[in-house]
């Protein structure tokens, strides 16, 4: 089905936010400009405009015109994805220690998430978090290397990687698939948490999407159950 020349337009104007060419803050052509740019009348540039202004991604200020809007100032995905904010709202001490960035053969949960070829390699950043000095979880965060390396640079020891995409790299978060299971602790992560082998760990992977429905990458942590706890308010 052949789109009308508003929504084309619009769509084109929404892949340049998307894309961070048109960057946060920055002020969109006139309509006068949008007209000559796309060889379009008055009316079919202001129904593009409204369809983006409808998405949140920009707003008309009076006598100024339109601008591209700022995704959030703070991530708002759920407490399991803000670690660090929780920490400092609570007035104590979060810290992670990257422990390693290394390419890693995508895991299964992976690859369906991200619409992966099973064999597919993603780069993982894994951090050791610690609250108050003690070893609290493991984090995993996997993705391709351009995206990672971004992660990697905004230092995932000190800010939570739903933040960063949005705050720092200009993604624009739609929603958060997240999946709960109790699992026992390995060698490895029973040595990292300081809990014996065995010990029950509160496994969450959780996947963002940008406003397109584009998985972004994946993360997965492991819990210590008795210093940490999950509330949740379901509302209906």
């Amino acid at each position: 089905m052949t789109q009308t020349r508003f929504k084309q337009i619009e769509e084109a104007l929404r892949q340049q936010i998307i894309a961070n060419d048109l960057a946060p803050g920055v002020k969109l052509p006139s309509e006068a400009e949008l007209v000559e740019q796309y060889g379009a009348s008055r009316i079919t540039i202001r129904q593009a405009l409204a369809g983006l202004h409808s998405s949140g991604l920009i707003e008309k200020i009076n006598g100024k015109g339109s601008f591209v809007t700022r995704p959030s100032e703070r991530s708002d995905l759920g407490q399991l994805t803000g670690f660090y904010e929780a920490a400092r709202k609570r007035g104590q001490t979060a810290n992670g220690e990257l422990l390693s960035v290394r390419p890693i053969p995508a895991p299964p949960f992976a690859v369906q998430a991200l619409g992966l070829d099973e064999g597919a390699t993603l780069v993982c950043a894994t951090t050791l978090r610690l609250w108050n000095a003690a070893p609290v979880a493991v984090f995993m965060v996997m993705g391709e290397k351009p995206l990672m390396d971004a992660l990697v640079a905004e230092d995932l020891e000190t800010n939570d990687a739903m933040s960063i995409l949005e705050e720092r790299l200009g993604y624009r978060l739609k929603h958060l698939e997240t999946e709960s299971a109790a699992i026992a602790a390995t060698k490895e992560h029973a040595r990292r948490l300081k809990v014996e082998p065995g010990t029950p760990l509160l496994r969450v992977r959780c996947t963002p999407f940008d406003i397109q429905g584009n998985a972004l990458c994946c993360a997965e942590l492991l819990f210590r159950g008795d210093r940490f706890a999950y509330k949740a308010k379901v509302s209906r």
